[in-house]
């Protein structure tokens, strides 16, 4: 992925990896996947974090064959702290807070960060109604806060609320306007928790794309290939990503902001702003270059 080619990396798909699982994380690694997440919190049972924590340590102390993230234990755990500063090495492209619920938690990772001298991002992981409540708040607490993330089964669970349901959709439209709201791209949409119900993966993914999610996580390597076809731009969305930015352009030149396109259709900036996000993430694979407008 060319990530040179934007203001922020974009990714399609993140897979999760417990920390203690080395010989799953050499697959991870290998796999297609865009970034990898080890994960030092849920996916590790309690006599493990310890040894989690210096496998994960290890690895990001070395430049690393993937971006990779980690998913830290909450700040309400007495874990959190000691995450930080073991896994800030060189190899750490972002951290991904589980369970925020206040801007103090986002702050106290920064300052965590900054003690050793990470420029690593932060994700902040939302997973409780006082969390989605608080999301823009969380999203703006600190200038290294680049994605939002939605833990749909534990929000699930303090919601009350079916899993497809009309509540979990509203909280997942809620990451995204306040994602934008911030500054911050779209985000990646919550993990699958099936990976063999391939066709339940491939449905709801579809659907998360058309709330305005441009990738998703996964658990198992089986799932990329289908996250990889459902949020990779197609040709054709390309060339017409590319032809409303180049009458975009032609509209800034005649100071104008509404103009029509070759088949006369209006273009305005609401589909401007949606084909530069679309030639955003092309461009990050490499795609612009393949297809003609």
């Amino acid at each position: 992925m060319n990530e040179l080619a934007l203001d922020y990396p974009v990714y399609r798909s993140c897979l999760y990896v417990p920390g203690h699982h080395v010989d799953r994380i050499t697959r991870a690694y290998e796999s297609e996947v865009d970034a990898v997440i080890l994960d030092l919190e849920d996916g590790v049972p309690v006599r493990h974090k310890a040894r989690a924590r210096d496998i994960v340590a290890d690895i990001t102390a070395r430049p690393t064959a993937k971006p990779t993230f980690v998913r830290l234990n909450s700040m309400r755990s007495t874990l959190c702290t000691q995450d930080v500063l073991a896994v800030a090495g060189v190899g750490l492209a972002g951290v991904r807070l589980a369970k925020a619920e206040q801007p103090d938690d986002i702050r106290q990772v920064a300052a965590l960060l900054r003690e050793r001298n990470s420029a690593a991002a932060i994700h902040v992981l939302i997973e409780t109604a006082s969390g989605l409540e608080n999301a823009y708040r969380l999203a703006t607490a600190a200038p290294s806060v680049r994605m939002l993330g939605l833990g749909e089964s534990d929000l699930r669970a303090d919601l009350h609320a079916e899993m497809e349901g009309a509540t979990m959709d509203a909280a997942r439209s809620r990451m995204i306007i306040a994602s934008r709201a911030a500054g911050l791209p779209n985000p990646l949409q919550s993990v699958f928790p099936d990976p063999r119900n391939l066709e339940g993966l491939e449905l709801t993914s579809v659907h998360g794309k058309a709330l305005g999610y441009i990738g998703r996580m996964a658990i198992h390597p089986a799932q990329i290939p289908i996250i990889h076809r459902v949020f990779t731009p197609q040709p054709h969305e390309i060339a017409e990503a590319m032809e409303i930015c180049a009458v975009a352009a032609v509209a800034e030149d005649t100071d104008q902001s509404i103009v029509m396109d070759g088949n006369g259709k209006m273009v305005g900036p609401p589909a401007i702003a949606n084909a530069r996000q679309t030639l955003r993430l092309a461009s990050a694979l490499d795609l612009v270059g393949s297809v003609q407008p």
